[in-house]
């Protein structure tokens, strides 16, 4: 239904051929063009269409990245939480080994 040049083709992407060719590659190359086709033909689809269909497209297009970035970050802050508990307990055995030694010398 939505093809890339219909995009690239709208009053407010002002490029010369050369560049719209360059910029559609770039598009279709990262998954930006299949994306947005996605999100557009859904709304079409919709049997009753939103009163706001920028929402619409922002719901339906960033939802699932923002999840999948959430849950990335959530991963990676619990392997930073492990490797932090294990230097910390690290560090607590250093500490008891220096106290022990400075009793030593008393």
């Amino acid at each position: 239904m939505f093809e890339s040049e219909q995009l690239l083709n709208t009053p407010e992407i002002r490029l010369n051929g050369s560049q719209r060719d360059e910029f559609r590659k770039y598009l279709e190359k990262s998954g930006v063009i299949d994306a947005l086709a996605k999100v557009l033909n859904e709304l079409y689809d919709e049997p009753e269409k939103p009163t706001n269909a920028i929402n619409f497209v922002k719901q339906h297009f960033g939802g699932v990245q923002t999840v999948d970035m959430d849950s990335d970050y959530i991963s990676n802050l619990k392997r930073r939480i492990i490797d932090l508990e294990f230097e910390a307990g690290d560090l607590k055995n250093k500490l008891a080994k220096k106290e022990e030694e400075n009793e030593e010398y008393k």
